[in-house]
């Protein structure tokens, strides 16, 4: 390689300084090239100086980008300086953006996912409906399932409104009535009449019907 003050005359033959862009040193380098080139010196072929010339330039150009090539700079220019060309220096580091790409595809993807699973649930279900809940067991249904009280007697309660129930076993069947007269207990429209506090006629209104399958006092007029 040549000397560092062949550097010195290679930028006053140019005309640049040690610290200019690689760009506008290859253009005085090509500049000068056609100044000295035997082409351009009309007849005078046999110009030994500027030939010799010629030779030097191009030695000390190839010597500066070799230079160039290695350190990344022009030889005498700033250790700092950036180069033209877009190749790869040492301690490049990629931009942030570039490192923040894959957290935000995999934020992507999991989103993608999350979605996927939730229209999948939905057509399950949607095809899949759970089953109704089942119907509350009637007042009748629950008595009978429990059995009932027992009577004074020690018989079971029996599931529906019978002749001759005592008034104990009837308060038990259809609870308290709202209004006793004598020897009749109104349950709203409906109602149960007692001789000898025994059961002997009632009338089972639609709008409260009692616990019977019958009633045979309808045609009574009280």
């Amino acid at each position: 390689m040549a000397r560092e003050t062949d550097f010195v005359d290679l930028y006053k033959i140019l005309g640049v300084q040690p610290d200019c862009e690689l760009s506008e040193f290859k253009q005085a380098y090509r500049r000068r090239v056609l100044v000295l080139h035997p082409d351009r010196r009309g007849s005078n072929h046999g110009d030994m100086i500027a030939s010799e010339r010629l030779q030097r330039l191009t030695a000390l150009y190839g010597a500066a980008m070799r230079f160039e090539r290695q350190h990344g700079r022009l030889p005498g220019a700033p250790a700092t300086r950036q180069a033209d060309r877009p190749a790869a220096r040492p301690g490049f580091a990629a931009p942030p953006q570039t490192k923040q790409a894959r957290p935000h595809a995999r934020r992507s993807r999991w989103l993608l996912a999350a979605v996927a699973g939730a229209g999948a649930g939905w057509l399950w279900w949607s095809s899949n409906p759970p089953a109704p809940a089942p119907a509350p067991a009637s007042a009748a249904t629950e008595v009978s399932a429990t059995q009932r009280k027992s009577e004074p007697s020690g018989q079971a309660l029996p599931l529906q409104l019978q002749l001759g129930m005592n008034s104990t076993t009837v308060r038990k069947l259809e609870g308290e009535p709202v209004m006793i007269n004598g020897s009749r207990w109104d349950y709203g429209p409906s109602w149960i009449r007692f001789e000898n506090g025994q059961v002997v006629d009632w009338y089972s209104s639609e709008l409260q019907p009692l616990k019977a399958s019958r009633s045979p006092g309808e045609a009574a007029q009280f």
